[in-house]
């Protein structure tokens, strides 16, 4: 029998983390082979949006996890290993889970589980151990350590952080949990993280601030989540604020003057009168070489908004 992916990211494992040049085996589909970890799906959140499924899809959906109630687990994964050919597992979530929901008095939730714990520690498939941990965001977790740590492992890797910081979320103190991975994740799988992490404290804050958008990829997919999240702007109006969070605050609104490959500074419900916020920082602080390089551009952006034509109200 051949290593499980599962058990290949687990044997891979070295003082909790994965080394950094860890990648899964290349996929059978050649063309697939060529994207990092985790981008298939970050480009298909992001960039190209999720198919609309027709009512046999759903049957055909219900029809397989049928088939795993029936405990023909080995039958139900190759079936799914076909249907996720024309959808990947990234864009059936809400539709499996709402069609487990929909026939719960068919569908044993104990043989969704058992079938959702046989696909994350066996499958050689990515896709399948995606579908377990979708199976599993609607199965109570934390009551198992053995299971928490299988996922924790599986999360490592961004092909499936996504999938895992899901499963997280409905833990208690999973927004630690959440943060936690994220220190260890720099790819794709760190973007998810600060997508759906929530600062509900002073050090997930924090972390966001000094961290929130250093990644692999693109600072620019989380500079407006950070932004938001922590609510740079308001921020910005406090007078205890250090230098270092400052040009902390500089990094993230350099990100966001991109804008690309998603929504940056244009996205704020008034850029003027924010970069003039952030112009002020030079008053405020000794800005280094960087600092003052990304204050020279905020000038530049503040100016291009200036002499924009004002919009019709």
């Amino acid at each position: 029998m051949s290593e499980s992916i599962y058990e290949l990211i687990s044997n891979a494992v070295t003082d909790g983390n994965l080394p950094k040049d860890f990648r899964l085996p290349k996929p059978d589909d050649e063309q697939k082979a060529m994207f990092a970890d985790g981008a298939l799906d970050g480009i298909q959140i992001y960039h190209s949006g999720f198919p609309s499924l027709e009512d046999e899809d759903y049957e055909r959906i219900l029809d397989i996890l049928k088939v795993a109630n029936e405990g023909e687990f080995d039958t139900a994964s190759e079936d799914f290993t076909d249907f996720c050919e024309k959808f990947s597992a990234v864009t059936i979530i809400d539709d499996i889970q709402q069609v487990i929901l929909d026939n719960r008095e068919e569908l044993d939730v104990n043989q969704m589980a058992e079938f959702a714990y046989t696909l994350i520690t066996e499958a050689s498939d990515r896709e399948l151990i995606k579908v377990g941990l979708i199976i599993f965001e609607l199965v109570q977790t934390s009551s198992d350590p053995e299971l928490m740590d299988i996922i924790r492992t599986l999360a490592l890797s961004d092909e499936f952080t996504l999938f895992a910081v899901f499963v997280m979320r409905t833990w208690p103190n999973g927004q630690m949990e959440i943060l936690d991975l994220a220190k260890k994740v720099r790819g794709w799988g760190r973007i998810h993280c600060v997508r759906f992490i929530e600062p509900e404290n002073d050090e997930i804050a924090h972390w966001l601030l000094m961290n929130g958008i250093d990644n692999d990829v693109m600072r620019e997919y989380s500079a407006l989540e950070v932004f938001n999240k922590i609510n740079v702007e308001a921020m910005l109006d406090e007078d205890n604020l250090s230098d270092e969070d400052a040009k902390a605050i500089l990094q993230i609104i350099d990100s966001m003057l991109v804008e690309g490959p998603v929504a940056g500074i244009s996205a704020v419900e008034s850029p003027r009168d924010l970069l003039a916020k952030v112009l002020k920082l030079a008053e405020r602080i000794t800005p280094d070489e960087e600092s003052q390089k990304i204050l020279n551009d905020v000038a530049e952006a503040k100016q291009r908004f200036d002499s924009a034509p004002a919009e019709e109200g």
